[in-house]
């Protein structure tokens, strides 16, 4: 029984020191491997760091291994930024380029890429845009491992305008600004027409109000023929007052030539009303204290009392004025 036993046990034993040798291989081939692999990074690193071009190394993956500090002349972001990214693209290429350049990387990275020069362009932190060129080309280890691809890429704005490369840029520059005037055009007109609309309204209140007004006093002095027909008009009169003000219209004109206004207006100072609120938009609009009073169906002196009011709200110094304060939100 002891033999037996004694039998298993050395069985065991040299089944483990098989199992430890082939570890002990497996740790020494990994070792050779992961030196090889460090020593090659510090050597890239050694070279890379001190070079003018922008360098890079991306994995297999697409990932993003190592940055060179000269990134940081070039884009404003910095090595760390750069690898932390979602992508070069999302976070530097121009829009117009993204589609070419991802191409261009993927291809690269496919070892599929017959041309490994691509020129495109960035937007820098600072908002600048500039040319760019990048070559590839394949990494590999000693044993002929794909590693990725490294890349360098170099600033060629100066040679593009140079070469007369760039005019399509300042035509996207101009176009861009003709398009905010003309955006911006489009709204003053609109605010324009708005303010022409509540003013005609305005003085039409004003002219019924007058009318009924001189109406009661005929009443009291014409003929009884004539009485008649005053009282017929002052019916009608009292049927139309005015012209009601449709505010959510207003309010939806005023939100499209000042967008957000109220929205601003109502989260620094909660306690203001609705009346509140439709005082500040024909104030912002530049409508006097008259026009407003028609709009309203009151007395000039009563927008007056209410403008009083709305600064005490506002907590308004006496040297501030109303409508500059509503300018700035």
């Amino acid at each position: 029984m002891d033999q037996e036993r004694k039998k298993e046990f050395t069985a065991r034993l040299e089944k483990l020191e098989n199992q430890l040798s082939e570890l002990r291989i497996q740790l020494e081939d990994t070792s050779i491997l992961y030196q090889n692999e460090l020593e090659k990074r510090q050597f890239y690193q050694l070279i890379a760091d001190f070079t003018f071009a922008w360098e890079l190394w991306f994995e297999p993956d697409g990932n993003i291994k190592y940055c060179s500090p000269s990134c940081y002349d070039l884009t404003g972001y910095t090595s760390n930024e750069i690898i932390h990214a979602s992508g070069i693209d999302a976070l530097l290429v121009y829009e117009a380029d993204k589609e070419n350049f991802n191409a261009f990387l993927k291809n690269s990275l496919n070892q599929s890429q017959i041309n490994q020069t691509l020129e495109f362009r960035i937007l820098t932190r600072t908002k600048q845009l500039r040319w760019c060129m990048i070559n590839v080309r394949g990494v590999y280890d000693k044993l002929g491992k794909y590693l990725g691809i490294r890349a360098s890429v170099q600033d060629i704005s100066r040679l593009k305008r140079a070469m007369g490369h760039i005019s399509d840029l300042e035509k996207g520059k101009e176009f861009e600004q003709r398009n905010k005037q003309r955006l911006q055009n489009q709204l003053e007109l609109k605010d324009r027409e708005l303010v022409s609309f509540l003013l005609q309204l305005s003085q039409k209140n004003e002219l019924i109000q007058k009318a009924a007004i001189l109406i009661q006093e005929l009443k009291t002095t014409e003929s009884r023929k004539g009485n008649a027909v005053l009282n017929q008009l002052s019916t009608a009169f009292d049927q139309h007052t005015s012209v009601l003000v449709d505010w959510n219209m207003i309010e939806s004109q005023v939100e499209k030539i000042h967008p957000g206004f109220l929205a601003r207006l109502q989260k620094k100072h909660p306690s203001i009303t609705e009346k509140d609120k439709k005082l500040c938009s024909y104030i912002r609009l530049g409508l006097s204290s008259k026009a407003i009073a028609g709009l309203m169906n009151i007395t000039a002196k009563s927008v007056e009392i209410a403008r009083v009011r709305l600064r005490k709200k506002l907590n308004l110094d006496s040297g501030t004025r109303l409508t500059s304060y509503l300018l700035q939100f």
